[in-house]
């Protein structure tokens, strides 16, 4: 496991957005607001859906971008280790929420850092989500849709190129920091869903499918969470 003893702040106030505005090392981005039906007759949720939004991923053995807490104590353990498998999601509203934001050792930080310098909270939102995947399998966003009191994501699951070890029954995480072309209210949000389709690629439509010709899949769904952890 990467060690967690040191946190650094991501550091977003000396980086001006305007010299941000063509950077290629984060991808992005495309948003529509009408409803959709894949191949496989899946409806995409009739609201605001991106399926190529601007973001930034990391992964890690261990959680690798979080949300600090302002009200735990040091010596409180990180949720990420008392329930390790528990799904991530935070909504980020603001740059003084966005300060909040931490990498683990060995992540690195200094585009993230411009990634959210780059976002003008008046009329765009950070969204963070973390998915846990088995190591010799990494995840593709297909899209993801907002409400004004909901965010839902789906992906796809795809096997990592041979020439890049994993330990089969190993695990890793995957954070995502994507950018939303609307100004949330963190506050409002109180409900988060994700789905995620086996061994896949996404369709023209954005939801997962898989490769075969019968276009099922097998694929896991997160139950609709609230902000409080009730499912």
């Amino acid at each position: 496991m990467v060690s967690l003893t040191r946190r650094r702040l991501l550091h977003v106030a000396t980086v001006t957005i305007g010299g941000l505005a063509g950077c290629s090392q984060f991808t992005g981005g495309e948003a529509s607001s009408t409803r959709s039906v894949s191949n496989d007759g899946v409806t995409i949720p009739e609201s605001d859906t991106a399926t190529d939004p601007p973001m930034v991923r990391r992964r890690a053995a261990v959680p690798p971008i979080r949300l600090t807490d302002l009200d735990s104590e040091p010596t409180e353990t990180p949720q990420w280790e008392s329930a390790p498998r528990l799904n991530q999601y935070e909504v980020i509203d603001s740059q003084s929420r966005a300060r909040r934001l931490t990498v683990a050792d060995g992540v690195g930080g200094d585009e993230l850092s411009s990634f959210i310098s780059a976002t003008n909270f008046d009329s765009e939102t950070l969204y963070l989500e973390t998915q846990q995947v088995k190591e010799c399998f990494r995840l593709q966003l297909c899209y993801v849709s907002w409400q004004s009191k909901k965010i839902q994501t789906d992906y796809t699951r795809t096997l990592r190129p041979y020439d890049e070890s994993c330990t089969a029954d190993g695990h890793v995480f995957e954070s995502r920091l994507v950018r939303l072309p609307v100004a949330l209210d963190a506050k409002s949000i109180n409900s988060y869903g994700s789905s995620i389709g086996g061994s896949g690629r996404c369709n023209r439509s954005g939801s997962a499918r898989s490769e075969g010709a019968s276009g099922s899949s097998d694929s896991t769904t997160t139950p609709t969470t609230t902000a409080e952890g009730e499912q």
